[in-house]
């Protein structure tokens, strides 16, 4: 029903927003794998795109269209993903002629810590981690920040009155969980110079024997322009009925980053959480660690390159619990476009059939 009924909502409201709202598409991405498959080269592609309708804004409303992590060229298989109703939000803004506004929404209207709230909102350059998406990830869960409030319900947030703060508290009917299952959320965002900070911290209920909940910091500081850092800290979920607290509960990304120039090497640190979005992961306990050596900067020439050796640990693999690569990149920026080439070069486990794997990428927004 969903499928169907987006675009009948994009297409009533369209001739409308024409004229009297804004479309945009903040994020479009295609990735095609080039990868062998017992003996056949193969190639597999998958996209994620996102499309917003918006207007107004003392009554400010918004829908968002779009599809996630999708196979996007299984023409004669599966067919084609569906464009899915996301979310749709309606603002009250500067209520009561202060700086609070009060909004109902219903969907996934919002991911914390994943630093994007820093140049959406601040206007600030692009801090996210360089270990993100399926590049890194592929098939297996691709991490996107602690925490996504997804569900129906209310929203309060206020700036105070500042430029550097953004305020908002949540509470919602949890789609993660399910029906009469409810959470409420507090999330508070901080850019102050170089430094950039961001913490939440919720609870569901009336679930388990105590309830569950959930908490996370994202912190940027630019300590000089040769260096850097960005952390990732937090605990998705926490059942204290069930869970004995320990370390395998904690999402923890840590990237210390160094430029020289037009040289730079990044290194990830990512410890993977037992829980994400609810659900358990299966992943606990295994680490990333990539060491990217770059060359170039996109915001001063339009190529940039290196390599990037991976590290896996799969704690919970009996057969292979290391995996190594090396992985060549290149970044090239067009006309509001980015184009990404990757090689992985796979060294252990060692075999000459499935030892290489190419990525094309595409990343653009409107």
């Amino acid at each position: 029903m969903k499928n169907f009924l987006a675009p009948l909502i994009f297409l009533i409201l369209l001739p409308v927003s024409v004229f009297s709202t804004d479309i945009s598409i903040p994020s479009l991405e295609l990735i095609t794998r080039l990868y062998p498959d017992d003996g056949v080269f193969t190639l597999q592609t998958m996209g994620s795109f996102e499309m917003e309708v918006e207007g107004g804004y003392k009554f400010g409303g918004k829908l968002k269209l779009g599809v996630d992590d999708a196979a996007v060229d299984d023409i004669f298989g599966t067919g084609l993903p569906a464009l899915k109703f996301k979310a749709a939000e309606v603002t009250i803004n500067e209520l009561f002629g202060i700086p609070l506004s009060v909004s109902y929404f219903t969907g996934v209207i919002e991911d914390f810590c994943t630093g994007g709230i820093f140049h959406t909102y601040f206007g600030t350059s692009i801090i996210e981690p360089k270990l993100s998406g399926f590049l890194y990830f592929g098939d297996g869960i691709n991490y996107d920040g602690l925490h996504s409030v997804a569900g129906t319900g209310f929203s309060v947030s206020s700036t105070f009155g500042t430029d550097w703060n953004y305020t908002e508290a949540y509470i919602y009917q949890d789609a993660y969980i399910g029906s009469g299952f409810f959470s409420a959320d507090l999330r508070s965002a901080f850019n102050i110079g170089d430094l950039k900070l961001e913490a939440f911290a919720g609870a569901s209920f009336p679930i388990s024997t105590m309830g569950i909940y959930r908490g996370g910091l994202l912190l940027y500081y630019k300590a000089s322009e040769t260096g850097s850092f960005f952390a990732q800290v937090g605990i998705p979920r926490y059942d204290p009925g069930v869970d004995s607290f320990g370390i395998n509960l904690f999402y923890f990304l840590f990237e210390p980053r160094l430029s020289f120039g037009v040289f730079g090497i990044n290194l990830s640190f990512f410890w993977h959480p037992s829980y994400y979005h609810n659900a358990a992961t299966v992943e606990d306990g295994s680490i990333d660690l990539l060491v990217e050596f770059a060359f170039g900067d996109l915001e001063t020439f339009p190529i940039t390159g290196g390599i990037a050796p991976q590290l896996t640990y799969d704690a919970n693999s009996t057969t292979q619990q290391f995996l190594v690569k090396a992985s060549p990149f290149m970044t090239v920026a067009t006309s509001g476009v980015l184009w990404d080439f990757k090689l992985d070069v796979n060294v252990l486990p060692f075999d000459l059939s499935t030892m290489f794997e190419g990525y094309v990428g595409v990343r653009a927004e409107f």
